[in-house]
């Protein structure tokens, strides 16, 4: 990663990211490691994170994802899809809650 998440990116990314990880309402241990190598790379510890309820995200969060530089939502994206294929099964909630943030906060597709 090229660039520094601010602490306010930092926490509506991995706000996002755990509400994709509970998008389908299903725990994978693999989801679990891919989770916890996203924080880590945005220099976050699981243990001390409390995310932002995802019916709280539109209020929260979006504005701040709108704002990154596109270099930093490039590697959320990635992070998006990574996590979202951790488990091998990319369901329906999991492709629609992407689908809803690609979409509101002008993120672009980052399938690598």
């Amino acid at each position: 990663m090229d660039e520094k998440f601010t602490t306010e990116e930092q926490r509506a990314v991995a706000s996002v990211l755990f509400n994709l990880a509970d998008a389908d309402f299903q725990s994978h241990e693999s989801e679990k490691e891919c989770l916890e190598a996203c924080l880590a790379e945005l220099e976050l510890d699981s243990r001390d994170f409390t995310p932002i309820p995802k019916n709280e995200l539109p209020k929260l969060a979006y504005d701040t994802l709108k704002r990154m530089s596109n270099g930093k939502k490039r590697t959320f994206s990635r992070m998006m899809t990574r996590l979202s294929r951790s488990d091998d099964h990319f369901g329906p909630r999991e492709r629609a809650f992407v689908m809803e943030i690609l979409n509101m906060c002008d993120v672009p597709f980052v399938h690598r």
